[in-house]
C-alpha cells in the first residue's frame, strides 16, 4: 500500500508555510486555494505547531475535515502523513488555529504539503 501517492508528471507541488504570532485569546484564519484554474488539491500532509491550550480546525470546500481538536492534525516537527488517503479539495481549505491561553502569546506555523492535480491540459 502506498501511504502517499506519487504525483503525476504534470502535477504542481505545493509547500507554503505560514507563521503568525497569536496573543492570548486570538485566532488565526488561513485560507489556501489552488492556483490553477481547474484542479483538485491533493493534501496528504497538514502540519501545525503544537501548543497546549490551543484549538485546531480544518475545513475543505465548506465541510469540516478535522477538529476542533486540542492537537493539530500532525505536529510541524513530526511531518508524518496526516490524511490517508490524501484529502482533496477544489475550491479552498480554511484552517483555524486558536490560542486559548488567557495569558501566553505563542507563535504558530501552518504548513500544507501536497500538490495541485494536473487537469491534463
Amino acid at each position: 500500500m502506498t501511504v502517499v501517492p506519487k504525483p503525476d508528471p504534470g502535477d504542481v507541488g505545493y509547500n507554503d508555510p505560514i507563521t503568525r504570532r497569536l496573543n492570548a485569546g486570538e485566532m488565526l484564519t488561513v485560507t489556501f486555494e489552488p492556483t490553477q484554474r481547474v484542479t483538485d488539491f491533493a493534501l496528504p500532509f497538514l502540519a501545525m505547531s503544537k501548543h497546549p491550550d490551543s484549538s485546531y480546525e480544518v475545513w475543505m470546500d465548506g465541510s469540516r475535515q478535522y477538529g476542533p481538536a486540542p492537537i493539530p492534525p500532525t505536529d510541524i516537527d513530526d511531518m508524518v502523513p496526516t490524511f490517508i488517503p490524501a484529502k482533496r479539495f477544489s475550491e479552498s481549505m480554511t484552517v483555524y488555529v486558536r490560542n486559548l491561553s488567557d495569558t501566553t502569546a505563542r507563535t504558530y506555523s501552518v504548513q500544507p504539503i501536497g500538490w495541485e492535480v494536473s487537469n491534463g491540459t
